[in-house]
């Protein structure tokens, strides 16, 4: 399994990625299902959902949410016109990736805004963390000491490790191999699959023509 570095898909190449991806048939089991996931933003009644199976150390998957998702969330999530999904993917190629996804998973029983607070701080500080397993420090960071000794015991539930391999099976049976990777949704009909990064711009036209 790999993660993405360098794949970039500027607006001259989004109307071929669209060509490329439009025959691609996978079906995915979505959180109204009941499948574990967090949404980010917006409401599983929104026009348009976009799923994102990422890692938390992979370095695509940081640019992907701090730079694209990010803003997605409010230009498009606060109005409820796009809901945003992240799945866990950790790949086995990432020492602490694991580790990580297991903080995302306990933070989002903390609530929606705690959630996007860890996620924001193990993006961040990656660099840091990717290096010595350190993730208390980033972390504590955005979490009182209050809530972050509510986040470690939450940890503790076996049930944080096995949704995190429920996704991680949720990607298997989809046959990905690499992060990030996203598809985007009208209703129950999969519009795209994405592998790779892309820029906002890119991501923002063709949205906006979906919901026109």
């Amino acid at each position: 399994m790999r993660s993405h570095s360098k794949t970039v898909f500027g607006p001259l190449q989004w109307t071929n990625l669209v060509l490329l991806f439009s025959t691609v048939s996978v079906i995915l089991i979505t959180p109204a299902a009941g499948f574990p996931a967090q949404v980010l933003g917006g409401s599983l009644d929104s026009p348009v959902r976009i799923e994102v199976f990422s890692d938390f150390q992979c370095p695509s998957c940081r640019e992907l949410y701090l730079d694209v998702m990010r803003r997605v969330l409010v230009e498009y999530s606060k109005q409820n016109k796009v809901c945003v999904i992240y799945h866990e993917f950790p790949l086995p190629t990432h020492q602490y990736s694991w580790e990580a996804a297991r903080y995302a998973e306990a933070a989002g029983r903390l609530g929606q805004q705690k959630m996007l607070m860890v996620y924001d701080a193990l993006y961040m500080n990656q660099s840091s963390w990717a290096q010595d397993g350190k993730l208390d420090a980033a972390i504590s960071k955005v979490l009182s000491r209050e809530d972050l000794q509510k986040l470690k015991k939450i940890m503790q539930d076996p049930g944080i490790n096995a949704a995190i391999e429920k996704g991680v099976q949720l990607a298997r049976q989809n046959r990905l191999n690499s992060t990030p990777t996203f598809f985007i949704y009208s209703g129950q009909r999969q519009l795209q699959k994405v592998e790779g990064r892309l820029t906002f711009v890119s991501l923002k036209q063709y949205l906006d023509r979906i919901l026109q």
